[in-house]
């Protein structure tokens, strides 16, 4: 008890004790000393003194105030130890010494939980405050290796007595890697218990290097074919390393081993790597795992967790396809060139075959080739659902399911384009599925601007604008009529020439304008010859365009020699390369000396224009209309051997080149040729891999959604591809072509279908199916990567201790059962490698029905993950938020957690009830001892005493006379 004070609620009354005392006293010692001074009188002013006072004492209102301690405070520190949060351990631990510090006082029951990926009760609610600290530090560690807030705080809000006066301060760095503290804050809050946040920033510091992901081919993958595979890496030094990836285990010294420099921040280190079949009959009739594992070994390291990384490719054979075709027998060449005994193919004419009407009837086919398919046609297809044309059903059969479609181009009767008809594709469906856009475009030029920078053409007008001024604006407006596949450069001319700007995409927009702006004049004389020699072989070595073009912007006043010299240069450059000319004349007319001969050159010679213009402000018009070009044709009658776009392409992997004159091989181009080809446009460079001539599109593919999209931009019937069909290397591209687009996971309809919901260790697996009478699910999980790992049932919750949790690579916390319909199972995954899940559905005597299987990877927890990226809110931010939610605050020193306290409960005693009773009792008391004789105990017992000994000393006596 303490702060105790006394209260009067009329305190002016307490002056009757100066009266009542003196009542009193005045008529005692008014009597002679002899009769004062008895017992019982004296006992009798004693009592009546006490009366009075008590009597006015309940008259004042006299109240007794006090505090008692409040021994309901219950305060539990939830502590990180997670991994992350021991990088900041001392600050931390003397956050916690300072809490226990400050709470040892005002008797609050204190505790401390510790907390990773589970919790340890390390320090149960107790008032001994002063030892708590020595037991969290001595206390046995959860598994710091991955951090739940979320389930840390259920834990801990069940651990109170008194939840209404509760608090939990919960210290972290505010990392988590599994479920989210914000889910289950308000279920905290609403039993009373109040949650402050101590934010202990931590980082990793030190050296360290981690794999982060892998980049699988997003397309089919194929035995015996090279691929490309990707590993992140991130690095915060610059450091020598080498990487290993095995595949099942094995390790290739060529390829799967890479020593490689790596640079402060994230890499990707590519491997070249080729499936190879372990059991080819396993393969054929189930398809075969093949776990690829990546490790990096340094001398030096922070983490070791973070080294490895595991993926897995399934590897599964597709060979079911639906041609759809224009007309009877068009197909044949497309089946022959696949090979009937490899693939079970489909074959239907779009008019008069019964075609599949569904989703559901697509779903039975790997692949579907559209050969010479209009948009037209796709969209006649009937289908079983009346709000649905085929080319929706299509759409989603390829964009959700993931199947492939191969497009094949071909003509109408009369000639014209049909599969790739511009008009007919114009804002369709099926033009969006497409890698390649049907669309009028121009052909990709090259050009070369060339400003003549001499005196004369430097002289200001009466605006202060010159010829070179006009110049720089018509060049500008050059740039404006190119599209983004053509290319710039920017020369001058004087005396002698200079490049501004060498030959540039027409992408880098505004690196080629700042060139512009910085021709500037010079006093100099104008001599084309260098200049023109400069710019056509520029021209030459630039092997991407349709077009090579040269500009020049002069006032054309050159003297005899240059031209005797220029003149030839144009002619041979024309000849050789193709290279126009076209020369805009500022100020120059007909009745110039130079006249004749500048229309010679660029005219005759040079077979472009010659243009004059007395009023440089048409420079701009002139040269924006300069570059217009013609566009593309729909369809393009020419041969040409197809070019290797993408020389990394599995596609092209092993096929036969090319021939120059000397016999040698042309490594870009394919030695098959074709007689024809539809004049389309990429939708982006990356989706080529051939291409005819200056990057006309042949053949390109892309990821739409789930599925491959693939564009053959010619005929497969024998029109323009009769030498091709016969061609064993165009063979195997097709085949190469038509297995890259196949699905990358099985796409038959399934009476199983899952949702994987991964949060680092935790795991949620939906499962979806229609269950009859008595039928039931039963699935099980097991580490593929540890071969001597047991089978673990889906169906049970995995029992054990919570070290021998710890301990274990996966266990089940909410199993598959009848309880949840069989549709939800909840497991921990914390061991790395490939897991695969087997789920089964079964009729109520056990018999399978059907079966589901499907694989997920494991490589380290995100506690060791040095590289976490920044989000829209910080970890400190995200803290303070859940603060809030627990009705608490951001703390930052240890003494305001116990602000919103009591410590002490406030008591008030009214004792005027007891005080008129004791008056009473002692009122009576005095009449009592005035009226009769009493002993006062000590007499009483006296007097016992006598007589006993009395009686003590007869029986003595009598016994001494016997």
């Amino acid at each position: 008890m303490k702060n105790f004070y006394v209260e009067f609620s009329y305190p002016w009354l307490l002056l009757l004790l100066i009266p009542a005392i003196a009542l009193t006293l005045l008529p005692y010692f008014r009597l002679s000393k002899r009769y004062r001074k008895t017992r019982n009188r004296i006992t009798s002013i004693v009592l009546h003194l006490i009366v009075m006072v008590l009597a006015i004492s309940a008259l004042s209102g006299m109240k007794f105030h006090y505090q008692i301690p409040n021994e309901e405070n219950e305060i539990i520190l939830l502590v990180d130890v997670s991994d992350t949060e021991e990088q900041a351990k001392e600050k931390r631990d003397q956050f916690v010494r300072d809490v226990l510090n400050y709470g040892s006082f005002d008797g609050y029951k204190m505790g401390v939980v510790t907390f990773g990926f589970d919790q340890e009760y390390a320090v149960p609610l107790t008032t001994e405050v002063g030892g708590i600290y020595k037991q969290y530090i001595n206390a046995t560690l959860p598994d710091t290796s991955a951090t739940n807030i979320a389930a840390a705080l259920t834990y801990t809000k069940n651990l109170f007595n008194n939840p209404e006066t509760s608090k939990i301060v919960l210290i972290t760095d505010g990392k988590e890697t599994d479920e989210a503290a914000s889910a289950v804050i308000s279920a905290v809050s609403a039993q009373g218990t109040k949650v402050d946040v101590a934010h202990i920033d931590s980082a990793y510091e030190g050296y360290d290097v981690q794999l982060m992901g892998v980049t699988l081919p997003d397309s089919h993958i194929n035995v015996g074919v090279e691929y490309t595979i990707g590993l992140t890496v991130q690095s915060n030094y610059p450091v020598e390393a080498t990487i290993e990836m095995s595949d099942n285990g094995t390790v290739n010294a060529e390829t799967g081993v890479k020593a490689t420099n790596l640079i402060k921040g994230i890499q990707t280190v590519n491997f070249k790597h080729t499936f190879t079949a372990q059991d080819a009959a396993a393969l054929k009739n189930k398809g075969e795992l093949h776990e690829l594992a990546f490790r990096v070994k340094l001398s030096e390291d922070l983490l070791g967790e973070n080294n490895e990384y595991v993926s897995y490719v399934y590897i599964e054979v597709f060979n079911n396809i639906l041609i759809i075709q224009h007309a009877d027998g068009e197909s044949d060449g497309i089946k022959a060139m696949l090979g009937e005994d490899t693939y079970n193919f489909t074959v239907a004419t779009v008019t008069g075959d019964t075609l599949p009407s569904s989703l559901a009837d697509l779903r039975a086919y790997d692949q579907v080739i559209l050969n010479n398919i209009s948009n037209k046609e796709l969209k006649g297809i009937p289908t079983n659902d009346p709000d649905k044309t085929f080319d929706m059903v299509l759409e989603s059969y390829v964009s959700e399911l993931g199947g492939g479609l191969f497009t094949v181009g071909g003509n109408n009767a009369d000639g014209t384009a049909n599969a790739y008809n511009r008009k007919d594709m114009y804002g369709s469906l099926y033009q969006q599925m497409l890698p390649v856009q049907a669309i009028e475009y121009t052909p990709p030029v090259g050009v070369v601007v060339i400003i003549d920078r001499s005196g004369s053409m430097g002289t200001p007008d009466e605006f202060g604008d010159s010829n070179l001024t006009w110049a720089r604006r018509g060049a500008t407006a050059c740039l404006d009529a190119l599209t983004e596949r053509d290319y710039i450069g920017i020369m001058t001319l004087d005396s002698s020439h200079d490049w501004i700007l060498p030959l540039t995409p027409r992408t880098q927009d505004a690196m080629i304008r700042e060139a512009i702006n910085k021709v500037e004049d010079v006093d100099g004389g104008t001599v084309f010859t260098d200049a023109i020699d400069r710019a056509g072989i520029a021209l030459r070595n630039l092997a991407s365009v349709d077009k090579r073009h040269i500009i020049i912007i002069s006032d054309c006043l050159v003297g005899v020699e240059d031209q005797n010299n220029f003149m030839p240069l144009i002619d041979e450059f024309y000849r050789n390369d193709g290279t126009t000319l076209s020369i805009i004349g500022v100020g120059l007319s007909k009745s110039d000396p130079q006249y004749a001969n500048m229309k010679e050159a660029a005219e005759t010679l040079g077979h472009g224009r010659l243009i004059t213009t007395n009023t440089p402000q048409e420079l701009v018009t002139i040269m924006r209309e300069e570059l217009n070009e013609p566009v593309m044709e729909e369809v393009n009658y020419t041969t040409f051997n197809p070019i290797i776009y993408d020389s990394f392409s599995p596609l092209v992997q092993n096929l036969e080149r090319a021939k120059d004159e000397a016999g040698n091989d042309v490594a870009h181009k394919l030695s098959v040729t074709l007689d024809g080809f539809y004049g389309v446009k990429v939708k982006n460079p990356d989706y080529l891999v051939l291409t005819g001539d200056y990057q006309v599109p042949l053949y390109a593919q892309w990821k739409y959604g789930n599925g491959m999209v693939g564009s053959f931009m010619c005929d497969l019937n024998g029109t323009w591809s009769a030498d091709f069909l016969a061609d064993e290397n165009a063979q195997q591209l097709v085949r190469n072509i038509v297995d890259n687009l196949m699905p990358t996971e099985d796409i038959a309809p399934s009476e199983i279908t899952i949702a994987l919901n991964e949060d680092n260790y935790t795991n949620q697996l939906g499962v979806f199916t229609t269950l009859q009478s008595g039928e039931y699910v039963k699935g099980e999980i097991v580490n593929m990567t540890n071969k001597k790992a047991a089978a673990i049932s889906l169906n049970a919750v995995t029992n054990g201790s919570r070290e021998e949790k710890r301990a274990s690579d996966c266990y089940v916390t909410l199993p598959l059962s009848a309880a949840n319909h069989y549709s939800r199972c909840d497991f921990v995954v914390k061991g790395s490698g490939v897991y695969k899940i087997t789920l089964i559905k079964c009729a109520a005597d056990g018999k399978e029905i059907a079966r589901f299987e499907t694989f997920k990877t494991f490589s380290y927890s995100e506690e060791y993950d040095t590289n976490v990226e920044a989000t829209d809110i910080s970890e400190a931010d995200k803290m303070a938020l859940l603060a809030a939610a627990g009705k608490g605050k951001m703390v930052e020193n240890a003494i305001s957690i116990f602000d919103d306290f009591v410590t002490g409960l406030n008591r008030t005693f009214d004792p005027r009830f007891l005080f008129m009773i004791l008056a009473l009792v002692l009122f009576l008391t005095d009449i009592a001892v005035r009226k009769f004789k009493f002993k006062w105990p000590h007499e009483i017992v006296r007097d016992w005493k006598e007589k006993k000994a009395q009686k003590e000393q007869k029986e003595q006596e009598q016994k001494n006379q016997k």
